[in-house]
């Protein structure tokens, strides 16, 4: 349990009509950024790889058996890297790694290929600032997090690199915190102020179904973004963004339909995936437009439920109708915490 008090919201009733080899277990709430959602199982995250926290790695978050969750994005006033992989003596490793690299650049001939050492107020954190920006090490229940904000205003970086980390709090599975603040996986940045950027886009995968990925986002939206409508952002989505596979064909004579996600009118679409290899599966996508110009945050928020049969773990994969539930009872959840 973190520091600050936690409210778990009742879980809601998902009636999903499947057969007794396709039950889910029960519902565990989750939040993403400044959203919460219910999903219809327990379910695992996907995470930074160990990897990618010592050299760059393509598709640096994944599951805990490879698979890519490439959609994903822990964004919030700078990058998060957060992982489970890392045990206590790595996290040391890289802290005494980077403690060295500080100290070597006191060497260099110009002050501005120098690196700083920040003060923290958590002895087992350690941040740092240079040339273009700030970045804190921090290790919470287990868990190894990277954060690390890009300025030219050095000064400003190191502030903003400061406060997340003085309002970071770890959280566990199923934990949606009452305060505001903004979630990741397996944290909580408390917080009430506005935020600078914000794209946090997380991928969970149910652990009685494996075939069944389910990844929501919210995005603050910012003034020099394309201005979309929610179905130009759902074309583009099927089209180009997501890369899913050579082919989609979305359902019905009209497949764009109106779906609502907290309240906000989207545009919702269901279709048949037809992979790289000729297999097909299936997904659900929602996505609705943001105002920069609202005067209260008013993000651009995208729900993306897909059946991945061959992930599915030697289980029977679930069939379009019931992924199309899911989706829908998904959908109903997502609200502003």
């Amino acid at each position: 349990m973190t520091k600050v008090s936690r409210g778990r919201f009742v879980a809601l009733a998902i009636a999903i009509a499947l057969n007794p080899s396709q039950a889910f277990s029960a519902p565990q709430q989750e939040c993403v950024g400044r959203y919460r959602l219910t999903l219809p199982g327990e379910a695992d995250t996907a995470l930074t790889t160990a990897k990618a926290f010592r050299e760059p790695q393509a598709a640096n978050i994944r599951f805990s058996d490879g698979l890519a969750a490439p959609l994903s994005s822990f964004i919030y006033n700078g990058t998060f890297y957060i992982t489970d992989a890392i045990t206590h003596d790595g996290y040391e490793a890289l802290v005494n790694t980077m403690k060295s690299r500080v100290a070597a650049s006191r060497d260099r001939p110009f002050q501005d290929q120098r690196l700083s050492v920040l003060p923290v107020q958590d002895t087992a954190s350690f941040a740092w600032s240079g040339r273009g920006g700030a970045a804190f090490y921090a290790f919470k229940d287990g868990r190894t997090i990277t954060f690390l904000t890009k300025s030219e205003d050095v000064q400003q970086a190191s502030n903003d690199a400061l406060e997340v980390l003085a309002h970071l709090e770890p959280r566990s599975a199923g934990d949606v915190p009452v305060e505001p603040g903004v979630c990741l996986p397996s944290l909580f940045v408390q917080t009430s102020q506005a935020d600078k950027s914000r794209i946090v886009g997380s991928t969970y995968r149910l652990k009685s179904h494996p075939d069944v990925l389910i990844f929501f986002r919210d995005s603050k939206a910012l003034k020099d973004q394309p201005k979309l409508t929610s179905r130009q952002e759902n074309e583009f989505v099927w089209t180009s963004e997501f890369g899913v596979g050579k082919a989609v064909k979305l359902h019905g004579a009209r497949p764009w339909r109106t779906v609502k996600l907290d309240g906000r009118e989207g545009v919702g679409s269901f279709g048949t995936i037809t992979r790289n290899d000729d297999s097909t599966d299936y997904g659900y996508l929602v996505t609705v437009q943001g105002d920069p110009e609202a005067s209260t945050d008013t993000p651009d928020l995208l729900l993306y439920v897909e059946r991945n049969a061959s992930a599915s773990q030697g289980k029977t994969p679930v069939t379009a109708d019931e992924l199309e539930k899911i989706g829908e009872e998904i959908a109903a959840s997502i609200k502003r915490r």
